[in-house]
């Protein structure tokens, strides 16, 4: 039986500011966000602030509002190939490639938005990507909760969907990641792997006995 490898993207594959993140700015600077976005984004927040409390900032994404998903997917692909790419960490490339001799199956499962990681998978030659689809209605980004964000919780829920797709357990499971919103997924795997962990994490993770890669 393959095993299912679980690989986070922003601080773990991805060195650096997180893509998300790169990406806002990019739009930002280039005109496509503005202040309709901004109230929009602002509104939300307000909105689904008791709901999610501080979370909030990660789970909105309407500052996407309006904008064309056609357009908006060609921009992340051009960013990503020709500003992002090169921070993939050399050690977790050497890692993916020794999973897949291995005969693993690859699954990028990611907080990060899918025309992102759609670009770092291509290119890193994962099959699988479980990330943040946003709603979109008549060939534009609403300002809805995205359909899927796989973040904290909602992540080892997706990896559960995940293994009774491919009828397996987690315990069969490798999971990696770095943050402290990483835990409840690598707590529940087989083996767990954090990659140049936040303070917490790192504490748990040698606590854990986990394998601990810093780069």
């Amino acid at each position: 039986m393959a095993r299912l490898v679980l690989f986070d993207l922003d601080g773990t594959i991805l060195g650096g500011i997180s893509s998300e993140n790169a990406f806002f700015f990019h739009l930002l600077l280039n005109g496509y966000i503005g202040i309709k976005q901004f109230l929009i984004a602002s509104y939300c927040c307000l909105k689904w602030l008791p709901r999610f409390k501080w979370h909030v900032f990660i789970k909105n994404k309407s500052y996407l509002y309006g904008l064309s998903t056609e357009e908006t997917t060609a921009l992340a692909k051009k960013f990503v190939q020709e500003k992002l790419l090169k921070n993939i960490r050399p050690e977790l490339r050497a890692r993916i490639e020794e999973h897949r001799k291995a005969g693993d199956h690859l699954i990028l499962l990611t907080g990060s938005l899918e025309c992102l990681a759609n670009e770092f998978a291509r290119d890193l030659n994962i099959p699988e990507v479980c990330a943040t689809r946003c709603v979109h209605k008549l060939g534009q980004f609403t300002d809805l909760l995205p359909l899927q964000h796989p973040y904290a919780r909602e992540k080892l829920k997706i990896a559960k969907e995940l293994c009774e797709k491919y009828n397996t357990e987690l315990k069969h499971c490798i999971a990696y990641g770095n943050s402290t919103n990483d835990r409840f997924l690598l707590k529940a795997v087989g083996k767990a792997i954090a990659v140049t962990p936040h303070r917490y994490l790192r504490k748990l993770a040698k606590k854990e006995g986990w394998e601990i890669i810093d780069t």
